[in-house]
């Protein structure tokens, strides 16, 4: 298990020859995965019966995102859950060697070793619970807690196959639904800042130490403006690579509970300096509050955990959204990364769609089988 979950997901090396998929359930997964890939201009899908994992109860199908962007082409597993129309959505992985020995998934044995693959993966510590009495049909349940940061844990589901082959982190969607809608379900469970009021709201996932934030940022919020709209804030801080950003975020989640005015001036003084550290923030927050006249409530959302606790809320979030990188943006519950021009090509199409049919872009569309 440890090495296969290391190097990558489950691909075609370990699959056997592709069954036919039942047509309806095609569709309906081309439908569904066309909503939760990332937004991207000719964007096709394919879905295809697989063998690649057996897990009694569920069906298995391969699942291909074609466009012309490299950087957007993915690929993943699907399990179809036939008796409560459900698909599962996450990371798949698999260890056929440890298929092939057929023996039981043993929590003591086995939780460690797979602990030790994601901590490597993650580049942070991993811990692993197997839940008890939460099994779904052949799977049991697991929770994967990831400390970001001191008394920063974040915890998102899991599921292992009885034989501990297959592990799988992520969760099960209702299928006769839409991926918009599960996404907007999702973010419904907790505020975001929202230092503007618009017409209509941009979310976006930031890191304040992350280069293409503070250049995409501000280019995003003026287009967004422009069209009558405002964008609201979820912090993301990527842990794994930057030193001070999930401190960062900590001061903004302060600053936002005590005002969520003052988070503007807070993120363009940090976009706006070179050198930042989490000493330095951590001053800019608190003179910030300070003129707010709001000193002690922000030192308070600090000593309390509830600044941490929102950072690492919005972080769980992420993950459960799909979201991996920064900026990510979500408008009506589609996900558009954060390339140069992106947001603005897809705000276009969405706020003032062109007239012209020969120019109308599905924003998924399926492939050939």
């Amino acid at each position: 298990m440890r090495k296969i979950l290391v190097l990558a997901l489950l691909f075609s090396q370990f699959a056997a020859s592709p069954l036919r998929a039942d047509e309806e359930t095609r569709q309906r997964l081309i439908r569904f995965f066309g909503g939760w890939y990332s937004w991207y201009p000719n964007t096709m899908i394919q879905v295809k019966g697989s063998r690649e994992v057996e897990i009694a109860g569920f069906e298995t199908y391969r699942v291909n995102r074609f466009c012309d962007s490299k950087l957007h082409q993915e690929s993943n597993v699907a399990l179809v859950d036939h008796s409560r129309d459900e698909v599962f959505v996450g990371e798949v992985f698999h260890d056929l060697v440890r298929r092939m020995a057929k023996r039981s998934f043993d929590p003591a044995a086995d939780a460690p070793q797979i602990e030790g693959s994601l901590s490597e993966a993650y580049g942070l510590p991993v811990k692993v619970k197997l839940e008890e009495g939460m099994a779904r049909g052949t799977l049991k349940s697991i929770s994967i807690t990831i400390r970001h940061a001191e008394n920063a844990p974040v915890s998102i589901p899991g599921f292992v196959s009885e034989d501990g082959a297959s592990l799988l982190i992520g969760e099960f969607h209702p299928l006769s639904s839409d991926a918009q809608s599960v996404r907007r379900r999702l973010m419904s469970d907790s505020p975001a800042i929202r230092p503007a009021k618009g017409e209509f709201y941009v979310t976006e996932f930031l890191d304040f130490q992350c280069e293409r934030c503070r250049v995409r940022a501000p280019q995003v919020k003026k287009m967004v403006t422009e069209k009558g709209g405002a964008v609201e804030i979820r912090l993301l801080p990527l842990t794994k690579v930057h030193d001070w950003a999930f401190a960062g975020a900590e001061y903004a989640a302060a600053l936002a509970n005590v005002d969520p005015a003052t988070y503007s001036k807070y993120e363009e003084a940090l976009f706006s300096r070179d050198g930042m550290t989490a000493a330095a923030a951590r001053q800019i927050a608190l003179d910030i509050a300070e003129a707010a006249g709001g000193k002690e409530k922000f030192e308070s959302e600090l000593a309390s955990g509830r600044a941490r606790e929102r950072v690492a809320r919005d972080i769980r979030l992420a993950i459960r959204l799909g979201l991996s990188g920064t900026p990510s943006f979500l408008h009506e519950g589609n996900f558009v990364s954060g390339e140069r021009e992106l947001f603005e090509a897809y705000l276009r199409a969405k706020v003032a769609p062109t007239t012209r049919p020969e120019a109308a872009v599905p924003p998924s569309r399926p492939a050939a089988r």
